[in-house]
């Protein structure tokens, strides 16, 4: 493949930090207690079998949510937190799964979020297809509203999209740029996560709001640099597991002919790109009306809390064990990310 990185060690990593100072990092402070009735919950259930609570404990995605939703309160930030967990389960579970096991796993994944009751919830993956079904009954009457069914909508997108890169994983094949974006938007989990945001701040926007450009623009900004600072953060560990085919760094070398680096410095150009955007946008947002004070509140608190997915996953990132291991503080500060030896496939890397 154009763009080898058998004889790359290390790649600099772009400073997205520094590029995002004009965003405020917050932290739910119900992180604490919900962290530990959300891990429990899902050790109970062993939502990805007997390693559940290594792999939880090692990304701790909590805190993530915490950086995410910071304005929810607890009972709400509770489920959004279990939510988004099980959407990290289904990426690990689909991660070593063809494109046909994947269909399936993603099948009964929806089945039991629209509340569906159905007789294959046995094995494999009961317990994260039970879990799925709780959190519709907690999303309860809201999944009835315009913001619940825009929800289930962009859940389908999701599975539709893990499916996908099951099956191209299984054959190999890296795409190009043009064709990887809308898959990568789709299968990164970002558009379920920012439409249950509605569920977490008690709001159902209405449909003609998600019509507008300067809205869009915010929207898929956030998703977009969500998407591209996970990429650029991930790398690495995607790279030692042999996952790295459906990672941007890899598509800028094989689509643009670019190295590691180069590949590297270029996303973090374009996520400069995404941020001017994104403020263009909101300030033109913010001198628009849809029609009444009241609605025009609940774009803004919408808007200003979906924006924390953005800071917030650029900062967890350098928390979490999950990309960077126990490194993350010192790669914050050096910006250095080494490569290690990849994993065959007969000795996958542990979660």
């Amino acid at each position: 493949m154009v763009g080898s990185t058998n004889t790359v060690e290390s790649f600099n990593l772009p400073d997205l930090l520094a590029a995002s100072s004009r965003f405020v990092s917050r932290l739910n402070a119900h992180y604490d207690q919900a962290m530990a009735e959300c891990r429990t919950w899902l050790i109970a259930h062993e939502v990805v079998g007997d390693k559940t609570e290594r792999v939880f404990a090692m990304s701790d995605i909590e805190r993530l949510c915490a950086r995410a939703y910071p304005s929810a309160p607890y009972d709400k930030f509770l489920t959004v937190c279990e939510f988004v967990c099980l959407m990290f389960a289904i990426d690990e579970v689909c991660d070593v799964q063809g494109g046909a096991d994947a269909k399936r796993t993603g099948e009964r994944f929806l089945n039991a979020l629209r509340g569906k009751e159905r007789d294959d919830y046995d094995e494999p993956n009961a317990g994260l297809m039970h879990a799925a079904r709780e959190i519709h009954v907690r999303l309860g009457d809201w999944l009835d509203s315009d913001a619940g069914r825009r929800f289930i909508e962009v859940c389908e997108g999701y599975i539709e999209c893990v499916v996908e890169e099951s099956a191209l994983r299984e054959d190999g094949k890296v795409l190009s740029l043009e064709e990887y974006e809308p898959i990568r938007r789709e299968n990164s989990g970002v558009r379920p996560s920012i439409a249950i945001t509605e569920f977490a701040l008690g709001l159902s926007l209405l449909d003609t709001v998600y019509t507008n450009e300067h809205f869009l623009t915010v929207y898929w900004t956030v998703s977009d640099m969500v998407w591209w600072a996970n990429d650029i953060y991930s790398y690495a560990v995607e790279y030692q597991k042999g996952l790295d085919g459906n990672n941007v760094l890899t598509v800028l070398m094989s689509d643009k002919t670019l190295d590691l680096q180069a590949a590297s410095d270029y996303a973090g150009e374009h996520y400069k790109t995404l941020i001017r955007r994104h403020w263009a946008a909101r300030e033109a947002l913010a001198q628009l009306t849809f029609g009444s004070p009241e609605i025009d509140a609940q774009v803004a608190l919408f808007v200003e809390e979906m924006a924390n997915w953005a800071i917030g996953n650029a900062v967890w990132s350098f928390e979490t064990r999950r990309y960077l291991g126990d490194d993350g503080l010192e790669v914050k500060e050096s910006r250095r990310a080494v490569l290690r030896t990849r994993f065959s496939d007969e000795k996958r890397m542990p979660a």
